[in-house]
């Protein structure tokens, strides 16, 4: 067979090695089939939560914008985790954290709560489960914030009562500390008034009914692609692995025929060097010319004893 493999080639070396290609795609599809059979199914369930702007915390001011990277890492933070594994019996923190994928959509306000589990039940608990715990610990740490602003506030107007009681009545010093505990007053009031929306669970959890995994179709698919890829190129070899000692064999038993018939011809149908025939001179054909003749001959009969006749020889080489 040659170097350079034309589509007739192909097609010849698969075809008479067909049962090394059939082999090979019912090995890849029973491989595809089996792997598919100890895949574990995975179930993926999705909670979508809010984040709304934390309410007004100092006067003429207020937050109307999120940072929802720093939510989404808030999300996942151990706080948040532990919250939700203590209302999940038996689950810890490490297992919430690997099943558990926090995103936050483009463009928007919403963290997304994807857990991936072996059950679909168990999924859509601890996405609901998380989602809430998150929800709970942002309007805590709100609360938080506006007591302790509150607390602060409370301190300062205690000092201005009692240095506005200290104060004489009528005067201008005392009508200032008014106002200063006036302002107080109303702010510690609007924010004790103002309630605090962290957000909700907009889309609560439900079990999927399809799993992660692909179907058995498509691993049979895949393997049955590999099968013939990979198998054509196995029958390809085997093919020409088959031919080249023949080949070779061929050649040696016609050389030595060659050789016992005495033509020299290889199969290849050059003649060997050391059978080759010797090359000789070609042999001058022309005439050759002879030895002029005396133009004065003895007459017929008679012989001169001093001068022989000239007799006129054909040289030849």
């Amino acid at each position: 067979m040659s170097d350079h493999w034309t589509l007739e080639d192909l097609y010849t070396g698969v075809v008479k090695s067909w049962w090394v290609l059939a082999g090979t795609v019912i090995v890849f599809v029973v491989v595809a089939a089996g792997a598919w059979a100890v895949l574990p199914q995975t179930y993926t369930a999705t909670a979508q939560h809010t984040v709304e702007p934390i309410s007004v915390l100092s006067s003429g001011s207020s937050f109307s914008t999120v940072n929802m990277e720093t939510e989404r890492l808030v999300a996942t933070s151990a706080s948040v985790l532990g919250r939700a594994a203590e209302g999940l019996n038996g689950v810890t923190v490490p297992q919430l954290r690997e099943a558990t994928v926090v995103q936050v959509p483009r463009g928007s306000q919403v963290l997304t709560f994807e857990v991936t589990t072996r059950s679909p039940e168990r999924s859509a608990e601890w996405a609901n489960a998380v989602a809430s715990a998150y929800g709970e610990m942002r309007s805590e740490n709100a609360q938080d914030v506006v007591e302790q602003t509150t607390t602060e506030l409370s301190a300062s107007i205690e000092g201005l009562q009692a240095l506005y009681d200290s104060q004489p009545e009528g005067s201008d010093a005392r009508a200032a500390t008014q106002l200063q505990l006036d302002a107080l007053l109303e702010e510690r009031a609007r924010l004790e008034a103002t309630p605090f929306f962290p957000g909700t669970l907009v889309t609560p959890a439900s079990p999927p009914s399809d799993s992660n995994r692909p179907g058995v179709l498509v691993f049979v698919a895949g393997g049955l692609f590999l099968g013939l890829m990979l198998g054509g190129i196995a029958a390809l070899l085997v093919t020409r692995g088959r031919r080249a000692p023949a080949a070779a064999s061929r050649r040696d038993r016609e050389t030595a025929e060659a050789a016992h018939d005495g033509t020299g011809v290889s199969p290849e149908g050059e003649t060997p060097v050391d059978q080759r025939p010797e090359r000789r001179r070609p042999v001058d054909q022309r005439p050759k010319r002879t030895r002029p003749v005396n133009d004065a001959l003895p007459e017929a009969g008679h012989v001169d004893a001093h001068h022989p006749p000239v007799v006129a020889k054909d040289a030849r080489v």
